[in-house]
């Protein structure tokens, strides 16, 4: 739930930060009013993405890019098809 009520105005930053639980989606935060960990105490996994408001909408200021390192998942599947077309 949102607890800042008001307007994003360009200049304004925020970041999304999903978790991806291996089952209880609760959480509990620790003592230092940061550290989240999950309800159940199983395992998870957090990232995120800034978005900064612009005058014209927003901008994701954590995308890739083109110049981006590729994941190893896509380092990998460049290899195996690179073998595969021979």
């Amino acid at each position: 739930k949102n607890k800042a009520i008001g307007t994003c105005k360009p200049g304004m930053a925020f970041t999304i930060e999903p978790m991806i639980n291996i089952k209880s989606w609760r959480d509990k935060t620790w003592p230092d009013n940061w550290t989240s960990v999950t309800a159940d105490g199983k395992r998870s996994a957090q990232f995120e993405h800034t978005i900064l408001v612009t005058e014209t909408g927003c901008e994701v200021l954590t995308a890739r890019t083109a110049n981006s390192k590729p994941f190893w998942w896509e380092e990998q599947k460049e290899v195996k098809d690179k073998k595969t077309s021979k």
